[in-house]
């Protein structure tokens, strides 16, 4: 039974097992129309008073958005698990950015849900149905790392072979990584206007040293410790020492 489709959005419900089974059809979404289908969803999710979700996100190819995470946990989270709605899981698609969006709504929001994301549908619908999974450590396969250099563009590709079953491990990896070069990008001006010894002294804060360990580790006095910190704080806008270990990613440079 299909309580909703739509060129965008179909929702399949299995009432006997009290499971929704949706799928995205890969035509373009924007943030109206992905708010539109949620809504969708929360109205056959009432209908039909299912208690299990399986997305599939084979074929979404959304981006979604930092500002809508929280419309998503008040607006279809929460009421869920007030409907219901006890397990969440995901079938993950190629598209990295739109399965690492999907990831951070649920992480940025510490959501009432913590779902499960698999590389197929079978391996869902195992867990969705509670069926003991076989015990295979996924991380034995080593990873497969080709570099293709382009000394053109002075650009490199880096491709990596990884198992199905950890996708979702290393689509995490992936979204610090990315993180960590936003980060960068936004203030690598500030890391660069400080002095060789500020970055110095920047390093070994990040490292977990105090200002009396930094002192006697550099040779200077607690006070010229205290001005370079001061200075450190002024020039990378922070307002306190734990502000300053996000650049730790800057170090290298």
């Amino acid at each position: 039974m299909k309580p909703h489709q739509s060129a965008l959005f179909t929702i399949e419900h299995r009432e006997s097992e009290k499971l929704l089974l949706t799928r995205w059809t890969g035509k373009e979404l924007n943030a109206e129309t992905f708010m539109q289908e949620m809504k969708a969803y929360m109205e056959t999710l009432e209908k039909t008073k299912a208690e299990k979700v399986i997305w599939d996100h084979t074929d979404f190819k959304f981006h979604i958005p930092d500002h809508l995470f929280e419309w998503i946990e008040n607006t279809v989270n929460k009421p869920a698990k007030g409907h219901g709605m006890k397990k969440v899981g995901f079938i993950m698609g190629e598209d990295v950015m739109a399965q690492i969006s999907t990831m951070e709504s649920f992480e940025a929001t510490n959501s009432v849900y913590a779902p499960k994301y698999f590389a197929n549908s079978s391996k869902a619908m195992d867990w969705i149905n509670k069926k003991q999974p076989e015990i295979i450590n996924p991380f034995e396969k080593e990873i497969d790392l080709i570099v293709e250099h382009n000394a053109h563009s002075e650009t490199a590709t880096i491709q990596m072979e990884v198992s199905l079953e950890k996708l979702p491990f290393y689509l995490k990896k992936l979204k610090d990584l990315f993180h960590d070069q936003q980060f960068a990008q936004k203030n690598y001006r500030k890391y660069m206007l400080l002095t060789a010894r500020e970055k110095e002294i920047l390093n070994l804060i990040t490292k977990g040293y105090t200002n009396r360990q930094i002192s006697e580790r550099l040779f200077i006095s607690l006070h010229t410790m205290a001005t370079h910190r001061k200075n450190i704080l002024r020039k990378l806008d922070c307002r306190k020492i734990p502000d300053l270990i996000k650049y730790n990613v800057l170090l290298s440079y």
